[in-house]
């Protein structure tokens, strides 16, 4: 079992000093958009949310992993690891000592298949405290730039429509169908083509495997784009790279709409898949 605590002083005399509500706006923000502040954490996706808090699933180091959060107001962002390499518990809390606001961070985590004591759990707790040594300055520098230049943090928002296109392609184009179903709600569907309607991560993921499974790769070339209030609409034109070793390009259509916090709600695929496989 890995146990570390760390304690910071947020007013360290760098311009300008936060209050407890800044720091907060902070943490909400971090544990939302993680990849914004945690160098090491690559992918997020929201599975759930509930009263007081909410379920990610996130790339950590490479690793899966799924925490379940719970927050209490302006005081600490409990973090629960549930599945994953390493399992256990983070905190981050807010405290006021001696008339100074700190922000400490405590991790008691416990990996997997590592004895206890070792030199390579010595390796894990020292990265580990690395991460959230350097997550906690980033998130602080953050806020004081919101606090100075009087910008919201980004809080839930969903990416723009441009920028969200292009990391659906690029996600699509990665082969990686696991990755592509980060995107989607939990209720999200996805229809490709003329099939039945795929529900949910897990059914996409099986779906869209299913599909790579028959072709060798493919990439898409936007060629026009078209975004109004949660939806967005890609012409593109799509190459496939076949099984034969030939490749045999496609027009496409693709309309995909989003819920308020940005995770897919429908995705529809338009395009003749017969060439594909003529």
């Amino acid at each position: 079992m890995i146990e570390i605590s760390r304690t910071l002083v947020v007013n360290d005399g760098t311009e300008p000093a936060l209050s407890v509500d800044d720091v907060w706006a902070g943490l909400l923000d971090k544990a939302g958009n993680p990849t914004k502040y945690v160098r090491s954490i690559t992918s997020c996706r929201i599975v759930d949310r509930f009263e007081g808090g909410l379920v990610r699933d996130i790339v950590h180091a490479g690793r899966p992993v799924r925490e379940v959060i719970t927050f209490h107001p302006k005081q600490l962002v409990h973090f629960q690891r549930t599945h994953g390499e390493a399992r256990g518990t983070i905190d981050n809390e807010l405290r006021e000592q001696d008339g100074e606001l700190t922000l400490t961070f405590t991790f008691r985590i416990a990996v997997d298949g590592v004895e206890a004591g070792s030199a390579r759990e010595d390796e894990f707790a020292r990265h580990m405290e690395e991460d959230y040594l350097d997550a906690v300055r980033t998130t602080l520098d953050a806020v004081r730039e919101s606090v100075a230049t009087g910008t919201p943090l980004g809080g839930d928002a969903p990416v723009a429509g441009p920028e969200f296109i292009r990391d659906v392609f690029a996600r699509v184009d990665a082969f990686d169908p696991p990755r592509f179903a980060e995107i989607f709600a939990p209720d999200g569907t996805m229809v490709f083509a003329n099939g039945d309607p795929m529900v949910g991560p897990d059914a996409i993921v099986a779906g869209v495997g299913g599909f790579f499974s028959t072709i060798d790769g493919l990439s898409h070339r936007i060629l026009h784009e078209w975004h109004e209030g949660d939806a967005s609409v890609a012409q593109l034109e799509t190459t496939y790279d076949r099984k034969d070793g030939k490749q045999v390009t496609v027009p496409v259509v693709s309309i995909i709409r989003r819920r308020d916090d940005g995770l897919v709600a429908d995705y529809r695929v338009y395009f003749d898949i017969a060439p594909v496989f003529a």
